[in-house]
């Protein structure tokens, strides 16, 4: 086959015969102007497609293949939750405690000084610990304060001060949103680096190594958030970005010679929110390792109570960068097909990535392009996303009848229990908390704080649901009025509600 913007198979790897969906992916990848690209396409036991199209490296010729390694960007965030997670079994992490425990050093929202800032708010966005300055804007490109203007430099400031020392030059109010932490979300790479830094301060062991030593060894993965480190760097990936002066590259020479210096524990907060170097194919394994509960070929990385624990519905609101709900550090979405995915998308330095997976249908997927050649990408890369998206799950998709449990303490689905504290209030008319109500029944709400309305769609109906009230800052829904409204077939069996979906 030819190479170019074309399909092609690297020397030796066979992949599964299936010309429509390979066919299907060139022409979206060709249509959109991807440059390279690859796809992953599992389900819990076994790899069902892999395809790969255009170019590594676009100067040299060299083409995409399964052995290409990419910096996946915020996929990485997932991937370092189970380093948390992992603590947090062990009980030396409690995702509601303080932050301030785990760093050494108390951390507030000057705006909130009284209101803690908890491990679990990291992983939802809600912390209310923010970038700063825009990284994308570049007035601000010169501007060496609050994390946005850190990272990426060799800048030896620490992460204490620019949480807290409000007369150093590194520090700026914009680091603190003007909200109560946990009741507003806001996007926050800092916040990922900060989740990485409790890692550090509770192991004992830098974050690269203790990510190399408990994630990616004992799964095989050639993996790593320090690039030198990569064997074969010369598939590392170059990445693309347009602008109106051309096309612009980022080879991987800027992350393989990289000089940044190994900070003290507790103080490598950059890289982390984006930084994994990995191929689609060692991704996948990833994510079967969560389709499969944690386990992945007889390594347990995570117990089964851990995965549904990541994977339930944490927060949900407006919509926000295409944020409508989330897991721990999760991003839930339900775009294509009535099929809810749970996971991560990734961009950076051109890069545009994905993984996203059904824990009740075991089916998921891993996919990447290392740039796409317009100005205007964005239109592109929503038409590769949900175009992927939509192949694999009309292709492997299943219909499945669903029965729902829903108790005073527990929701019980086919696949995963539901557990939060203060699941029900008032019992003799029961008001249920609303993003546990919606993880149920597998939508994906939009909860308007200021509104206070909650609303499901169902059959492509919005339902919004005014019976609600407001209780430790959670939004919960009258039960029976809610199933009501959207036409849920249910039996009540004294405090037990049977729901077939």
């Amino acid at each position: 086959t030819s190479i170019g913007y074309k399909y092609y198979i690297p020397k030796g790897v066979t992949l599964i015969k299936d010309n429509d969906f390979n066919q299907k992916f060139d022409n979206l990848c060709s249509e959109n102007k991807l440059i390279g690209s690859n796809i992953v396409v599992c389900d819990k036991d076994n790899v069902l497609e892999k395809c790969c199209y255009g170019y590594q490296d676009l100067d040299s010729k060299l083409p995409s293949s399964l052995n290409t390694i990419y910096r996946i960007a915020s996929i990485s965030k997932t991937v370092g939750a189970i380093a948390l997670m992992q603590l947090e079994e062990k009980g030396l992490i409690d995702l509601d405690e303080d932050i301030s425990k785990y760093l050494g050093f108390k951390v507030c929202n000057p705006n909130f000084p009284n209101d803690i800032i908890t491990v679990k708010m990291l992983t939802m966005q809600t912390s209310s610990i923010q970038d700063g300055y825009d990284d994308e804007n570049p007035l601000y490109d010169d501007i060496r304060k609050g994390y946005n203007g850190i990272n990426g430099t060799y800048l030896d400031v620490s992460l204490k001060t620019l949480l807290t020392d409000t007369k150093s030059e590194y520090y700026t109010d914009l680091t603190f949103g003007n909200y109560k932490p946990g009741t507003r979300f806001c996007y926050s790479n800092f916040g990922c680096g900060i989740m990485a830094c409790i890692i550090e301060m509770v192991s004992g062991e830098l974050y690269v190594d203790y990510m190399e030593n408990h994630i990616f060894k004992p799964l095989g993965l050639n993996a790593s958030f320090k690039a030198s480190r990569i064997l074969g760097k010369e598939n590392i990936a170059t990445m693309y970005y347009k602008t109106s002066s051309g096309l612009h590259s980022v080879v991987k020479e800027r992350f393989t010679e990289s000089k940044l210096p190994v900070f003290p524990l507790g103080n490598n907060y950059r890289g982390p929110a984006g930084g994994l170097f990995i191929s689609m194919n060692e991704l996948s394994v990833i994510m079967r390792m969560f389709m499969n509960y944690g386990t992945y070929n007889g390594i347990e990385i995570l117990k089964r109570e851990t995965v549904e624990k990541m994977y339930q519905m944490t927060w949900c609101g407006l919509p926000n960068d295409n944020y409508r709900a989330k897991g721990l550090q999760m991003k839930i979405i339900r775009d294509v097909d009535s099929f809810t995915l749970r996971g991560h998308t990734g961009g950076a330095y051109g890069v545009r990535s994905y993984m996203f997976f059904n824990l009740r249908q075991g089916l998921g997927a891993c996919f990447i392009t290392n740039g796409i050649d317009a100005c205007d990408d964005s239109a592109y890369c929503n038409n590769v996303f949900y175009g992927t998206q939509k192949e694999w799950i009309e292709k492997y998709g299943k219909e499945l009848k669903t029965d729902v449990v829903i108790t005073k303490d527990e929701i019980v689905l086919p696949e995963r229990k539901i557990i939060h504290k203060d699941l029900f209030i008032n019992k003799d008319n029961p008001y249920i908390l609303g993003k546990a109500f919606a993880d149920a029944i597998d939508q994906v709400p939009v909860y308007d704080e200021d509104k206070m309305t909650f609303t499901i769609t169902v059959n492509n109906h919005e339902h919004i649901i005014n019976d609600v009230i407001v209780y430790k800052d959670e939004l919960y829904i009258n039960l029976e009025n809610s199933l009501k409204e959207l036409k849920i077939n249910y039996k009540k069996e004294n405090d037990k509600y049977l729901l077939t979906l």
